[in-house]
């Protein structure tokens, strides 16, 4: 699957980085499908494909950044619009409702901190957008948080993907 991604980001140009840019975007934005199909997946393959020289290394950072804050943004916005049935099927059995309000508890008192270790943590990636969204944390803070954890994140997995790249499909 992976070396099916590489060859189609690098054979559609354009549309390839677009993907790279989609990938985390679905990832954040909705927590479904970035179980499925992570979007570091895809920025690591931008990394690898910049060293083989299909791509520049500034586009597939600039998109790995564009796309997870465009992922957190929408995830955010899902949380904030669908609030109750976001959080209903998570507290709909007593054990689940006891961790789910655990869990909007420690956004609401650190939430900043959320925001940065979740864009690091695959499951909490998916997810703490949508939660942040629900517990109606300040847009702005949100927004200056989830550009710091991509700035960081971002250039992480790309550099992981170029060097890895030898050993990379193509």
């Amino acid at each position: 699957m992976t070396a099916w991604l590489a060859e189609q980001m690098a054979a559609h140009g354009g549309v390839g980085i677009l993907a790279m840019v989609l990938l985390p975007a679905l990832e954040a934005a909705l927590p479904v499908i970035g179980a499925l199909l992570p979007g570091q997946t895809a920025v690591v393959l931008g990394g690898m494909l910049a060293w083989q020289g299909h791509v520049t290394v500034e586009a597939a950072l600039l998109t790995a950044l564009v796309g997870a804050v465009l992922g957190n943004l929408a995830g955010y916005a899902v949380g904030r619009r669908w609030k109750c049935r976001v959080l209903a099927p998570l507290q709909a059995r007593a054990g689940r409702r006891r961790y789910t309000e655990r869990a909007l508890g420690l956004i609401e008192r650190r939430g900043a901190g959320a925001v940065f270790v979740g864009r690091f943590t695959a499951v909490l990636r998916t997810l703490v957008p949508t939660l942040c969204g629900a517990t109606r944390m300040p847009l702005l803070r949100y927004l200056l948080w989830s550009v710091v954890s991509s700035t960081v994140w971002a250039p992480a997995f790309v550099l992981i993907g170029y060097v890895i790249g030898p050993a990379g499909p193509g």
